[in-house]
């Protein structure tokens, strides 16, 4: 009777949810977060695999469990990354029916990242794999929002692809001037206004919808006192 209880405990462990499932899952995250420190303070070519495993106080051996290669986990991490981030964005946007709201509000998102969450601002800005995947994970829902503005007639842009990699890179370089004490956090508006006037709003409007209060759930975080740098 014992053996056939330890064996049903044993099952029971193994079984999605259980404890042994429970326990991969927290040995993935924490060589996922151990990177994503590691790989923002070091870069990623310094950093090796025996380091992120010290640093997540995990087995060398067990890393190769999880990930074939550093850079299998640097796509996982990123891909994970962001798309928190996306879903985080799409939380703030829910209530707004506005395309250009809600491009403002994306880009003063992603600009706070900077702030709220450097490890990953850097990652998104130094890494030519970052950008790719950055463009993948982010790039449906900015186009979306794009599309909507012109068909709205809130937009007037010639060619769209044009305009999403000019904003996106206009994004990544005000996230890295940040990032590198070049500008203060409080320019995000003035870089969401920038872009919304890069689309055709008109320069008062652009201003004024930039500087509105960005949701954040429960909260509302407000802009209207950001100084001009």
């Amino acid at each position: 009777m014992a053996r056939e209880r330890s064996a049903v405990i044993e099952d029971a462990g193994r079984r999605p949810g259980g404890r042994v499932q429970r326990r991969k899952a927290r040995t993935r995250a924490a060589l996922l977060e151990a990177a994503r420190r590691l790989f923002a303070t070091r870069g990623v070519d310094s950093t090796t695999v025996a380091e992120i495993a010290e640093q997540a106080d995990v087995a060398v051996g067990s890393f190769y469990n999880y990930f074939c290669t550093k850079d299998q986990l640097l796509v996982a991490l990123l891909e994970t990354s962001l798309t928190e981030q996306r879903r985080e964005l799409e939380g703030r946007q829910a209530q707004i029916s506005d395309p250009a709201e809600m491009i403002s509000i994306a880009h003063r998102h992603l600009v706070g990242l900077a702030q709220s969450d450097p490890d990953l601002a850097w990652l998104m800005i130094r890494l030519e794999m970052s950008q790719h995947i950055t463009r993948t994970v982010l790039w449906q829902s900015a186009s979306s929002d794009l599309t909507a503005g012109i068909a709205a007639g809130r937009f007037d842009v010639e060619n769209p692809k044009v305009a999403l990699v000019a904003s996106g890179g206009a994004l990544l370089a005000v996230i890295q001037s940040i990032l590198e004490g070049e500008v203060a956090p409080e320019v995000a508006s003035a870089h969401a206004e920038g872009v919304l006037r890069s689309l055709g709003v008109a320069a008062t409007e652009a201003a004024e919808i930039a500087r509105r209060p960005l949701p954040a759930g429960d909260r509302v975080i407000n802009h209207q006192s950001e100084e001009n740098v």
